[in-house]
């Protein structure tokens, strides 16, 4: 898995995934909040005349919940109060009418830009509150005297899986925030584990992953207790690709509430998915990405993707040499049973005879090489493998006959 680690360069290209597809994508490693502070983004995602706000405390990692925003402007004037994850909606704005929001956290008036409502699509921002700010309800961070509470978590929205082409199959990563929208830490009765798919390899956490995940084998540990705003786990794996079509299964411990996806296009690669509503393809970064989102997957349910129309390699070259190699033991090891019966000059005879069915076999298995990794051409590549395969037999009917010579005399 060498390109596991080339994820953590992935942020700016999701961020720009995110600006093209509206709430697709977030990521961990955004610009400073306070510079999007109040920053209408127009996205095609939600109905026509909506506007999200979602207010924070310097990070996303604590949202303001049960907080109050107001919409004004043009004889506008509309009240709505943030969600567990901090964000509040308003609905039915005319098209065209110039509005703001703002919001006070705990004494501190934050407003937006002020911004047109689009004729298509809507708005999303987020207004960022100080660090010490607090409002009643929000998700602050309680004294260490608050003992721990029996409760749950969810995956939030700000959670996301990205599949990218490596060296060694399709590189799997999920990036997920564990959310405790609650003001105290909490303890689920329940252990938190990712059993991941049966063909994953090398499983393994990003860094900037919390502490408290571990990986065990083909399994993911999220140990408790939670405390109140995101925890953030990031999980890599490899799935091998041995045809054109691909499955992964994830069974989820945790509710999802929003199904985000990006996924790197090779050709004609197709993605489906029973929990993706709605997906399309997008360029950035000099590739091609499919972008998908969905709505909310339950605890206990199987999260599916299925891709189809990967490029893949056929394993018919690798068995060639493996049989080869079997080949080259057997010759090997009959040449050395009968060396000692061979004469001076049938022996050097026999030696470069050896020699050059070695450099053939050498030039074989390069050839093989080069083919799979698609750097011949197939004309080129079936032409070189007939010459080198007759040589070959050649060369094995001359050993042959040495071994008739060295068995008469």
């Amino acid at each position: 898995m060498k390109r596991l680690f080339g994820f953590l360069s992935l942020p700016a290209l999701l961020l720009a995934l995110a600006t093209a597809f509206g709430s697709i994508v977030q990521t961990q490693e955004m610009p400073n909040p306070r510079q999007m502070s109040g920053v209408p983004l127009p996205v095609g995602d939600v109905p026509p005349g909506t506007v999200t706000v979602r207010v924070i405390r310097g990070s996303f990692a604590n949202p303001v919940t049960s907080q109050t925003v107001e919409i004004t402007g043009a004889g506008t004037s509309m009240r709505s109060t943030t969600n567990e994850i901090g964000r509040a909606e308003f609905k039915g704005l005319t098209p065209g009418t110039r509005v703001k929001a703002s919001a006070v956290v705990a004494g501190e008036r934050i407003e937006s830009q002020e911004f047109a409502v689009p004729a298509t699509g809507g708005i999303r921002l987020i207004l960022v509150a100080a660090d010490g700010a607090a409002a009643p309800g929000s998700a602050a961070a309680p004294p260490p005297s608050v003992p721990v509470q029996p409760g749950t978590v969810v995956l939030s929205d700000e959670s996301r899986f990205v599949f990218e082409m490596g060296e060694d199959g399709l590189s799997v990563f999920y990036i997920l925030q564990v959310q405790n929208p609650s003001t105290a830490p909490v303890q689920p009765s329940a252990p938190i584990v990712f059993d991941l798919p049966s063909d994953a390899r090398g499983a393994a956490l990003l860094q900037g992953s919390s502490p408290q995940a571990s990986v065990r084998g083909r399994q993911v540990h999220i140990a408790g207790p939670f405390a109140p705003g995101s925890t953030l786990v990031q999980i890599a794996y490899t799935m091998p690709i041995r045809e054109s079509d691909v499955s992964i299964e994830q069974r989820l411990p945790l509710t999802l509430m929003h199904v985000a996806v990006v996924v790197q296009k090779i050709g004609d690669m197709r993605l489906a998915s029973p929990q993706i509503a709605e997906q399309r393809d997008m360029a950035a970064q000099g590739n091609v990405y499919i972008a998908g989102r969905g709505g909310v997957v339950q605890a206990g349910d199987t999260l599916r993707f299925n891709f189809s129309g990967m490029p893949h390699h056929a394993t018919w070259p690798r068995d060639v040499a493996v049989v080869l190699g079997v080949l080259v033991l057997a010759g090997g090891a009959w040449s050395s049973f009968h060396a000692g019966r061979v004469q001076d000059a049938q022996g050097t005879e026999r030696r470069r005879l050896e020699e050059r069915r070695d450099r053939l076999f050498d030039e074989l298995t390069t050839l093989e090489v080069r083919h799979r990794e698609q750097a011949i051409d197939p004309d080129r590549y079936a032409d070189r493998r007939r010459e080198l395969i007759s040589a070959l037999e050649r060369v094995y009917v001359a050993l042959d006959d040495e071994t008739a010579v060295s068995r008469a005399s």
